[in-house]
């Protein structure tokens, strides 16, 4: 009882990665880049200059509805109606 067990699967990749080191030399340059990563402390403020105005309605109104202010109007055909 000396053994613990391991399944297949994770025998496959103690293996695996036994025999290739440079999978787990790429996996902690991905860790490092996306966990160490520099911050910019001025981003947020320049986020915030950038913002535009809030219509409050969660998406462009004017994209669909004719009366929109800044809405596009339709040309004019002559045709009645």
């Amino acid at each position: 009882m000396g053994k613990a067990y391991v399944s297949e699967f994770t025998g496959f990749m103690n293996q695996y990665l036994d025999e290739h080191p440079e999978v787990v030399d790429d996996q902690r340059r991905g860790w490092e880049f996306f966990w160490k990563a520099k911050v910019d402390l001025t981003t947020p403020d320049i986020t915030r200059k950038d913002r535009a105005p809030d219509d409050s309605y969660g998406f462009a109104v004017s994209a669909w509805r004719a009366d929109a202010p800044g809405a596009k109007k339709p040309a004019a055909t002559g045709k009645p109606g």
